[in-house]
């Protein structure tokens, strides 16, 4: 079946096994990715996927499915079996499709990949490491070129197509001297095109120089409560958390949230600014999951909410605004310090690179081990440090900021700075 005529044909499907509403969606990949294993490339392969899912709607109840097969044999079945499922869930009256909106087509990127450019700058991302950092070992590496197409259309005739095309790159190493082995790390991001050495995607040639002076950490002495030099690495980590347990559908609808009364009000730091922008990264999106446009905005500004991170069936259940967009490819605005400058203003704490935790809390408390990170004291970097435990609160670590840094780092799916806050205990052996 052909693509263009697959989704008239799953809601015509739908309709005609009992559905009320229904949408459904088709995404069509091809990934074509080098990779290096234990330093060397080892792979050159492209993939090819589809995915097609369905979505109906029953009396107010919902049923949905996913499938990898587009024959029309295949697709009359799903429909049927999704509008049974449909019969056989709960009602619930916040159940909805999207309303009726205009057939958008958008795109951007290279469809097809550059390989002799791929290969190009591989060889030379592995010529700068094995010349400037001899020690340090690429465990895993990839460089990939994703090509999409997606298609969305529901019952209300809402018809949403794009075309979008991204490179990623990401590495994972570590540093080996003799008996000696620094903690592994990673970094890597997304770009449109490749104009520039991969050793300057995100963060990739400060963490692995990094790496280089980890081989012999320390410890941090006891137990105090210090401050927290975030890397624009790790911020991301606290921001997903922020979200998870502070503005999502789940813990707003489940009535969790912290800020669930608090909408118009300060709920942080008047430093900080926290964005989702999936019109102005290079990983950005057109559309949301649920069918609408999507469009940048501040969830908090100067330290207000002025967003919860709600979809149209979270703020349906909710009875509160709708996100315009789905959320993550954070931005984080720059501040007025540079990252010397918040560190001079660090008594004793940590520059915290990564962290390993669990989920927090409900009332977003967390705990968790920093990785690949710096001791602090006096406004100094004293050594890397190693299982050094770190525990907090979300909200509490992002009301308490005292600084963030003008330099911010792209990585393509977020543009994060450096972020100084306090409160956090810091335990040692």
């Amino acid at each position: 079946m052909e693509h263009d005529l697959i989704l008239p044909a799953v809601l015509a499907a739908m309709e005609a096994a009992g559905a009320d509403a229904s949408q459904a969606s088709l995404s069509l990949s091809a990934k074509t990715e080098l990779n290096i294993d234990a330093g060397k490339l080892s792979l050159l392969r492209t993939t090819e996927s589809c995915r097609l899912g369905l979505t109906a709607y029953v009396g107010g109840r919902k049923g949905s499915l996913g499938l990898n097969r587009l024959d029309e044999a295949s697709v009359k079945a799903a429909a049927g079996e999704v509008v049974a499922l449909a019969r056989l869930s709960p009602p619930d009256e916040a159940n909805a499709i999207a309303p009726a909106a205009p057939a958008r087509f958008e795109e951007y990127g290279e469809a097809t990949p550059d390989l002799a450019a791929m290969y190009d700058r591989f060889k030379e991302f592995l010529d700068w490491e094995g010349k400037a950092l001899p020690k340090t070992r690429l465990e895993q590496c990839s460089l990939e070129h994703l090509g999409s197409r997606w298609f969305f259309a529901n019952s209300n005739g809402v018809d949403l197509r794009d075309r979008t095309a991204l490179y990623h790159f990401g590495g994972m190493f570590t540093t080996k001297d003799g008996a000696k082995s620094s903690s592994f790390n990673y970094s890597g991001g997304a770009a449109r095109s490749l104009d520039k050495p991969l050793k300057d995607w995100g963060s990739m040639e400060r963490l692995m120089r990094q790496s280089a002076e980890q081989l012999s950490p320390g410890t941090v002495e006891g137990k105090f409560t210090g401050e927290l030099l975030i890397t624009p690495d790790c911020l991301e980590d606290f921001i997903g958390s922020l979200n998870g347990q502070y503005l999502g559908d789940g813990c707003l609808i489940k009535g969790s949230s912290p800020f669930k009364s608090r909408l118009g009000q300060v709920v942080a730091s008047p430093r900080l600014t926290l964005r989702s922008a999936p019109r102005s990264l290079a990983a950005g999106r057109f559309y949301t999951p649920d069918g609408f446009i999507a469009e940048d905005c501040a969830l908090i500004e100067k330290g207000v909410l002025k967003q919860f991170n709600l979809s149209h069936y979270g703020a349906r259940k909710t009875s509160l605004p709708k996100s315009p967009n789905m959320g993550g490819l954070w931005v984080v605005d720059p501040g007025t310090e540079t990252f010397e400058e918040l560190l001079a203003k660090v008594g004793r704490g940590l520059l915290l690179c990564r962290f390993s935790g669990g989920s927090p809390s409900e009332n977003g408390d967390f705990q968790g081990v920093a990785k690949n990170s710096y001791l602090i004291e006096k406004g100094r970097l004293v050594g890397p440090v190693n299982e050094t435990m770190v525990s907090g609160n979300i909200g509490s670590l992002f009301r308490d900021i005292s600084g963030i840094s003008r330099e911010r780092i792209d990585f393509g799916m977020a543009v994060l700075p450096w972020v100084l806050t306090s409160g956090a205990v810091i335990s040692g052996k």
